[in-house]
């Protein structure tokens, strides 16, 4: 079994060890809460301000003599537990009091309460493509909200098989602005994540990071440029018979964009737009 394979196999499985997940965890810090452009300066800026908080056990130890070095370590250390906790628990409070941003989170709770409310047959059959694309619009903003990122760094498609079949995939919809090609069949299919978690079930899946899986994986099955290195996968199925006929992939260029319950609101989200999409069918 090569790398790709038994990488693919945990990744369905959905079971990391606790090293892996917290792993996750660290990398997802790094590429998402440390700004790119400033992380040197900002790690430079944290030990600046932690040196100036530790600097009073050092100097009683190394000037006024008052203490021993393993009370000066111990102290030490515990200034730094205290003072990572702190700037932790800073950062939450900022983001616990956004009334802006929990306004925005429930408008578009309200938007997806007024899709379900449309019927598909109030689609016109021309208007069609329009509306998939717009659906795939408003998935991309959201998703662009939550993660934080910027424009064009996120990207939502659609792709369906061909008929029945489910040996032959093309991307049909991208959302507004994408300048990525569609209607191409996907190359390599057997190694395309999207198709992978098809064929395990309709679950919703997340891809931490598409070169962790190794050359096989992290390549672009529409023969462009690979950019993306994060991705939630949603399938999509036919409605009647819960066939699935394809996916809705939403990437990301940074690795671990969509960890833990940054994933979770977004399948829970966007769930109402998906069905909307499913119901075009």
């Amino acid at each position: 079994m090569s790398k790709f394979e038994r990488k693919v196999e945990n990744w369905i499985q959905e079971d990391p060890n606790w090293l892996q997940r917290l792993k996750n965890s660290v990398l997802f810090w790094w590429h998402n809460k440390v700004p790119r452009g400033l992380r040197f300066f900002g790690i430079t800026h944290f030990l600046a301000k932690f040196g100036l908080i530790a600097s009073a056990p050092f100097l009683a130890f190394f000037i006024y003599e008052r203490i021993d070095g393993l009370q000066a370590t111990t102290a030490t250390g515990v200034l730094f537990v205290l003072f990572l906790t702190t700037s932790v628990l800073d950062r939450w409070s900022q983001g616990k009091n956004n009334a802006a941003q929990q306004a925005s989170v429930e408008a578009w709770v309200r938007i997806g309460d007024l899709i379900t409310s449309v019927k598909s047959s109030a689609t016109l059959a021309a208007n069609k493509d329009d509306t998939l694309t717009a659906a795939l619009g408003v998935i991309e903003a959201y998703a662009r909200q939550i993660t934080k990122s910027p424009k064009h760094s996120i990207s939502v498609s659609l792709a369906l098989y061909d008929g029945k079949s489910t040996t032959s995939m093309k991307i049909r919809h991208r959302n507004p602005g994408n300048e990525r090609p569609k209607g191409r069949n996907l190359k390599n299919l057997e190694k395309v994540m999207g198709h992978i978690a098809c064929q395990a079930g309709p679950e919703p899946r997340v891809v931490p990071d598409l070169r962790s899986f190794g050359k096989e994986a992290f390549f672009s099955p529409t023969q462009s440029n690979c950019t993306y290195r994060s991705i939630v996968i949603l399938p999509v199925t036919a409605l009647g018979n819960g066939r699935i006929k394809g996916f809705v992939s939403i990437d990301c260029d940074r690795p671990h964009a969509f960890h833990g319950n940054i994933a979770d609101l977004l399948v829970v989200t966007t769930e109402p737009l998906i069905n909307h999409i499913e119901e075009q069918f």
